[in-house]
């Protein structure tokens, strides 16, 4: 009897190697289709630009409108007779857009002279865009958060009859155009940083919007704080921990960045041409539960058959 046992012992466990072994490499070595990371975060790059391009040729056609350059280039003393007409093509534009917020106009100074809604008469000269706008430079925010939500500021310079720079023209845009590019699909999220190293999106964390992905020094701190780079409501960036991977999109070399960096599994990286920003696609780490789960059938299949055959072989 214990003979019996013994044998049936033994013809089960080998039945088991036979029958575990192959089905575990089969499964090994054949994983199930993963989707191509780069090629998703090249398209998301070129679709994000292909945006931003369209937008800044938008303000740019808008800043070249005679009743736009009319009333910036008038004295403080004649603007009102040129405002209803410049106004009322700011407020057709907002109104027949839905992912534009508002629109204003600044002086060569950087003081609002018009606006579609509240803020006339404000001093932005501390915005960045604003900044190179009135330099002669198309200009695109970072996300920005203002008035409770965020947005997209895009700006362009406001020239007279002596093509010299009278002001600019700023519209805010909703910051869920810009979103709406970037993917979160089957088993992977898109992260997009700009040159600091900032979300501006986190399609798989949307809570880390505008958290940085790693601590920001001191000095570039305060130029954040100082400029409102991410807006005015939005002072201080919080730090995620992911030093390295911080540090290489600080220097913009994405050939070095291993999936580590990011706490994942597989990345993508692209970079955008209109900007310094950079589309970063991750996938996590297989959990030990989805491990295990990826082999229990196959497992539990081998050591059936095992049973099976060691029972059979028992009858015999």
């Amino acid at each position: 009897m214990v003979k019996s046992r013994r044998a049936f012992l033994w013809r089960l466990l080998l039945l088991l190697v036979v029958a575990v072994v192959p089905a575990s490499l089969a499964v090994a070595l054949s994983p199930p289709p993963a989707p191509d990371l780069e090629e998703i975060a090249e398209r998301t790059a070129n679709e994000l630009d292909r945006l931003i391009q369209l937008r800044m040729q938008q303000v740019f056609t808008i800043a070249a409108f005679p009743s736009i350059r009319a009333y910036a280039a008038s004295s403080p003393e004649t603007r009102s007779q040129r405002a209803a007409v410049a106004l009322n093509e700011l407020q057709s534009w907002v109104s027949s857009d839905t992912d534009v917020r508002e629109a204003f106009l600044t002086d060569a100074q950087g003081i609002v002279i018009m606006a579609t809604r509240e803020g006339w008469n404000s001093d932005v000269s501390a915005r960045k865009f604003v900044q190179e706008a009135l330099g002669g430079q198309l200009a695109v925010s970072p996300i920005a958060k203002d008035r409770g939500e965020f947005s997209t500021y895009y700006a362009a310079p406001v020239l007279n009859n002596s093509k010299e720079i009278a002001g600019a023209l700023v519209v805010r845009v909703a910051a869920q155009e810009m979103w709406g590019v970037t993917p979160h699909g089957d088993g992977y999220s898109t992260i997009l940083t700009d040159e600091n190293g900032v979300r501006l999106d986190d399609s798989g964390m949307p809570a880390f919007r505008l958290t940085a992905l790693g601590s920001l020094d001191v000095g570039r701190a305060t130029d954040i704080l100082n400029s409102q780079l991410y807006g005015a409501q939005q002072p201080q960036i919080l730090s995620t921990g992911l030093e390295q991977a911080q540090e290489i999109v600080r220097r913009g070399a994405l050939d070095e960045l291993r999936p580590a960096d990011l706490n994942a599994g597989r990345v993508g990286a692209r970079r955008l041409v209109s900007k310094p920003w950079y589309v970063l696609l991750v996938a996590p780490q297989a959990s030990f539960g989805e491990m295990m789960i990826k082999y229990a059938i196959p497992f539990g299949a081998a050591v059936l058959m095992a049973l099976g055959g060691a029972l059979l072989l028992e009858r015999i």
